[in-house]
């Protein structure tokens, strides 16, 4: 395995320098070290850094006043390119912290629209964020998929996104793909909206002009027809981005090669387990793992969201890198899962000056604002309500209508049912001469103890 370089700036020397990793297996022991979770980063005003070229670009309306071509010109693109491919490694006397490539473009090259200032902008450092990015990170190192269940207004789509253009602009021959379960959710209406202002906004203000033939919402292909000697010639990256949905079937568009699949809207997707299983191959070769499935959603119905629910309750079944975790519940039952994110995590106003979660204050916040609505809202609206907000695993997934008994009993009790936690014995009842029935223990075998031949 080749060794693995890393840009690297240190906080109190300002100095740029490289960090080298051995192989893989290096880079992933140290990205793991430092996989925590939102409101244990301890981001410091070091983070004002991770989003620089952003600020530069804000204050000056250009990212570099070198001139066109210069010396200075190039050396900055290719700079910033390397850290667009590769990622960066932040370091300060309090703390260390390594940007995914994808996370890097993204608060630095690709703008989005700000709802809290109600214009466009570019993302600001969010640990919450910076989390998801890491464990997509972490899951692709180790071969295996991701599942994200997640509170809503979080930015996935436009993460996403980015994180998919920063390998279509870079890369060779990727193959790129998104999936939902209605077209509206990936087309110009949906997130691919987002793919055509981050593609514009590159091509007008960064070095990196990246042309598209075809260039139509749902199909792009990095290229450009050239003309050579009197032939014509395409010229490019060959890379391509691909938009389907699953509308009428589960299997549509799934054949082929795939660097990544994003399945947008995995909350709402009833079709995504066959989805899932059917593209599997494509991203795969014999028994070696060539591509990642992401799917990232917040739940709807519950009848619409259990193929997410099933590879974030069960991720080692379903290859979906897991994480321990003590958000399974209410009671801080730890647990390995999918990725989840809650409400607490960034959640404003709770967020510090550096972008870290204040996570206590937002839970108490939350407590506040549930017990408004209890008084306010019907039972079902109550628990849909909290289904949108949810603070554990078990109050994305818990039964929305009114209920006699206690929810959180009732989804403890269904799955410890469900794992086998409870014996089971086979009694026989009959009747004695009298009529009074009589219990004793059967001989019958359990069917699920049967022998398989």
């Amino acid at each position: 395995m080749s060794e693995i370089s890393i840009p690297c700036f240190d906080a109190a020397s300002s100095s740029w320098s490289e960090v080298k990793f051995g192989d893989k297996n290096d880079f992933v022991k140290y990205l793991t070290g430092i996989f925590k979770e939102p409101g244990q980063y301890n981001f410091d005003e070091t983070a004002l850094l991770f989003n620089a070229e952003a600020r530069k670009f804000n204050k000056d309306g250009v990212y570099t006043i070198a001139p066109f071509r210069s010396k200075d010109f190039i050396e900055y693109w290719d700079d910033q390119k390397n850290k667009c491919r590769k990622g960066v490694i932040f370091r300060s006397p309090n703390g260390e912290w390594y940007l995914t490539r994808d996370y890097y473009m993204w608060l630095n090259f690709l703008p989005i629209y700000d709802k809290e200032e109600k214009k466009y902008g570019f993302a600001k450092v969010r640990d919450a964020q910076y989390h998801m990015a890491l464990y997509e990170m972490l899951a692709e190192l180790n071969y295996k998929h991701s599942a994200i269940l997640k509170k809503r207004q979080i930015a996935s789509s436009y993460f996403h996104m980015g994180k998919l253009l920063n390998t279509y602009w870079f890369e060779a021959g990727a193959i790129l793909k998104i999936g939902a379960s209605l077209k509206d959710y990936i087309n110009d209406k949906g997130s691919w909206k987002f793919l055509d202002e981050y593609a514009n906004f590159l091509n007008e203000h960064t070095a990196w002009y990246r042309p598209s033939n075809p260039n139509k919402v749902l199909l792009w292909e990095q290229k450009v027809e050239v003309r050579t000697g009197g032939r014509k010639m395409n010229k490019g990256l060959m890379s391509k981005i691909q938009g389907m949905s699953f509308e009428k079937d589960a299997t549509t568009g799934v054949g082929g090669p795939v660097s990544y699949f994003f399945h947008e809207e995995a909350g709402i997707a009833p079709k995504m387990d066959k989805t899932y299983e059917y593209i599997r191959p494509a991203m795969s070769s014999g028994q070696m793992t060539t591509g990642m499935f992401i799917a990232a959603g917040s739940v709807g119905d519950l009848d619409q969201c259990e193929p997410l629910k099933h590879m974030i309750l069960n991720p080692t079944a379903n290859d979906i890198y897991a994480i321990e975790t003590n958000l399974m519940d209410a009671e801080g039952t730890i647990g390995t899962a999918g990725l989840f994110i809650p409400e607490q995590w960034s959640m404003p106003p709770f967020i510090d000056e550096y972008g870290n979660s204040l996570v206590p204050e937002a839970l108490e916040a939350i407590k506040q604002e549930r017990a408004k609505w209890q008084n306010d809202l019907t039972p079902e609206q109550y628990q849909l309500r909290i289904s949108q907000k949810p603070t554990n695993i078990q109050e994305a997934f818990a039964y929305r209508k009114a209920s006699i008994f206690p929810t959180s009993l009732v989804s403890h009790q269904i799955k410890a049912i469900e794992e086998g936690e409870y014996p089971q014995e086979f009694i026989d009842l009959d009747r004695d001469l009298n009529g009074k029935i009589v219990a004793k223990k059967s001989d019958r075998i359990p069917i699920t103890e049967f022998p398989v031949s």
